[in-house]
């Protein structure tokens, strides 16, 4: 139970995702205290940025020379110039966001909202749970939509499903949903067009607080967190005070083919 001793527990989508690949990478994000490392903007996450903001634009107004507009100022900006005009990356920024202008002309809804982003507390479990929808769908009475648009070349299924369920927590919140009813949640690939879709309930939705309360008080009883190293190492934000991360960037994928143990310290 929550008290003024003892806040709620916050959670998020990126805070599960940091504990579920490494433990350590965990305790360097929300335990140490260490101020984070700068962002490193890649192409892609910058690309991934844009889309998602012409999408928004797109949503508000339904005009697709909104998003293109967003999309193309923003991509502009000198610090953004990896993924600028004459680049490939603009054509793949450019060309997904057609895409997604296709998306948007395809859902048939009376009421639409953009980018609901809240809080969702829960004293009884002792957290309070933050996400993001994109984009949110009325569709009739008692039937809602929403969808979390992805830019990348491909997604993790589980990665995507848990990230809709927490979500669809928002949604009831944000819009008070009544309790009969049912939400679509959708994984939109506006690259691929692939679609993950989940039909969820406001059971589903109180199962996954109780699963993500469960999580929390695991999260909070841990007094050790052991590095567990791997090719995402590679791309850690924390790579450099990480002395595995280390050990992994100097032996690189031949570990598997070397007596290791002799020619290495052991992980």
């Amino acid at each position: 139970m929550a008290s003024p001793e003892n806040p709620l527990f916050r959670l998020t989508h990126t805070k599960i995702q940091a504990f579920q690949r490494c433990w350590k990478k965990y305790w360097f994000s929300y335990v140490s205290g260490l101020e984070w490392p700068p962002n490193r903007d890649s192409a892609a996450s910058l690309v991934g940025n844009g889309v998602h903001r012409a999408m928004q634009k797109l949503c508000e107004t339904g005009n697709a020379e909104d998003g293109e507009h967003e999309l193309d100022l923003y991509l502009r900006m000198p610090k953004h110039a990896v993924a600028g005009p004459e680049t490939e990356h603009y054509g793949l920024a450019m060309e997904m966001y057609r895409n997604g202008i296709a998306a948007h002309e395809s859902i048939g809804s009376e009421a639409r909202w953009a980018e609901l982003d809240t809080w969702v507390p829960s004293k009884s479990r002792g957290i309070t749970v933050r996400a993001k929808v994109d984009r949110a769908d009325r569709l009739a009475a008692g039937r809602w939509q929403l969808i979390d648009w992805k830019t990348g070349r491909f997604d993790l299924d589980d990665t995507v499903d848990a990230q809709l369920d927490i979500a669809h927590l928002v949604l009831r919140t944000m819009l008070r949903l009544p309790r009969e009813a049912s939400v679509r949640a959708v994984g939109w690939n506006l690259r691929s067009g692939q679609q993950r879709v989940r039909e969820l309930t406001r059971d589903d939705a109180l199962k996954t607080a109780d699963y993500l309360g469960g999580l929390a008080q695991r999260l909070g009883s841990l007094s050790e967190f052991p590095a567990t190293p791997g090719p995402t190492c590679t791309f850690c934000d924390w790579r450099d005070r990480c002395d595995e991360a280390k050990q992994v960037e100097e032996l690189g994928a031949d570990w598997l083919d070397m007596d290791w143990e002799r020619e290495a310290n052991p992980f």
